[in-house]
């Protein structure tokens, strides 16, 4: 037992030796390789040498291959790889193998055949940007055109009913408007012989009889045409409606409730409407910035990676940058739509004459006269400019209130001596 701990006593520190020298010399031939590289990128782009450079990397490696390795040459070499790193900064070893694809310089069949097959990291990362620029915009376009529809519904159906209104207006006068605007139907039910009637006693000083019936007749048919082209819109926005309710699956929405069945046909073309304008809030207010501060971020990545991958520069530290933009690019597009814009949300309502019944209102700044979009684009593509413009109001909240705290500090009050009386002149 003792011979046998002796031995492995004895062992261990040789092994550790053997170890420390494999490490030692697999760092030296995979630096031996990289500094041919870089001699290669030096010679591809015309950027002339030191010859003392290449010389001692070129012993040093034939020394290696001979097994001749000494003291002086390790030493050469690693003064002379300082020396072309940075005689080709910025220029990397990391960004030379991320252009260059090191399966093309294998030998042999099989070399070239990987060579063929793979594509150097800096190609794959373009094409995973662009890809995901690609289905950002597609994404976008089909959510503003998405958005773009259930506005313009929204929108015509008030536009109609407020037309509607006024020229119920003029038939029927005040009183029967609250009565008439709501109900789609109630129009083309009323009789001929009371609105000529009525019209007759409004204007019977001023229009001949033959006259006020052409007026009325125009009036009804432009009524009727308004009705007519409000219900088929209504009938779209219901089917708009249904649309974004299929993909929001694991939500019922009110029409699918059992409650539904039991409403009013004008309410429930109410509950159509202002569903439909909720949607349209969330969309404008959350879905669209995000995608636009990413598209923005795709397109600052997009204008940024051709320019390195062209100077050689791009590496695996460009690539998580370029990854933290993307996610930064969402957040900074939300953050300056409800920051940096004045976007107020209005509920609108076709039975009344008021624009809106209700009003949510986000914020307001000096950038207001922007769209939002726009703006959310912006700050996608300007990260910088967003978190410098927090920053500063950080900064500027912070040092008013350290002012106003020194300000209320109550400073010490110095204690002043007596007064010594004074000494007779006569002592």
């Amino acid at each position: 037992m003792g011979l046998i701990s002796k031995r492995s006593s004895a062992d261990g520190p040789q092994k550790k030796k053997v170890s420390e020298q494999t490490l030692a010399s697999t760092i030296l031939q995979t630096s031996l390789v990289d500094a041919q590289l870089l001699m290669m990128t030096a010679a591809e782009r015309g950027i002339e040498l030191d010859v003392e450079v290449t010389q001692s990397i070129l012993e040093t490696s034939d020394a290696l291959d001979k097994s001749q390795l000494t003291p002086e040459n390790i030493n050469n070499f690693w003064h002379a790889y300082e020396t072309l790193s940075r005689t080709l900064s910025p220029i990397t070893i990391d960004s030379v193998r991320a252009t260059h694809d090191m399966r093309r310089l294998r030998p042999g069949l099989w070399g070239y055949l990987q060579g063929r097959v793979y594509a150097p990291f800096s190609r794959k990362s373009a094409f995973r940007y662009k890809l995901l620029s690609l289905v950002t915009l597609l994404s976008l376009i089909a959510l503003q055109v998405f958005w773009s529809i259930g506005n313009t519904l929204v929108i015509d159906i008030k536009d109609q009913s407020d037309q509607i209104i006024a020229l119920e207006k003029e038939l029927f006068g005040e009183n029967s408007i609250s009565s008439s605007s709501g109900n789609l139907n109630s129009f083309p039910k009323r009789s001929g012989t009371a609105m000529n009637g009525e019209a007759e006693t409004e204007g019977e000083t001023t229009t001949s009889p033959e006259e006020r019936k052409v007026d009325i007749k125009t009036l009804n048919r432009q009524v009727g045409e308004y009705i007519a082209w409000r219900s088929a819109e209504i009938i779209e926005l219901k089917n708009w409606n249904r649309f974004w309710g299929r993909i929001i699956f694991f939500s019922e929405q009110t029409w699918e409730k059992p409650d539904y069945s039991e409403l009013s046909p004008e309410s429930k073309i109410h509950v159509h409407y202002v569903s439909a304008q909720y949607v349209l809030h969330a969309i404008s207010v959350y879905f669209l910035p995000i995608l636009y501060g990413l598209l923005g971020a795709s397109f600052y990545v997009l204008r940024q990676l051709p320019k390195d991958i062209e100077n050689l520069t791009f590496s695996m530290n460009s690539h998580i940058e370029y990854s933290l933009r993307i996610t930064q690019g969402p957040l900074a597009g939300i953050m300056a739509s409800f920051f940096f814009t004045e976007a107020p949300s209005k509920l609108y309502s076709f039975t009344s004459h008021s624009s809106a019944i209700a009003t949510i209102k986000l914020g307001s700044s000096s950038l207001a006269n922007f769209s939002p979009l726009a703006i959310a684009f912006l700050a996608g593509y300007s990260v910088e400019l967003i978190f410098y413009v927090i920053d500063k109001i950080i900064s500027t909240v912070t040092t008013r209130s350290t002012a106003t705290a020194i300000k209320a500090t109550p400073q010490p009050v110095k204690m002043t001596s007596p007064a010594k009386p004074a000494k007779p002149e006569g002592s």
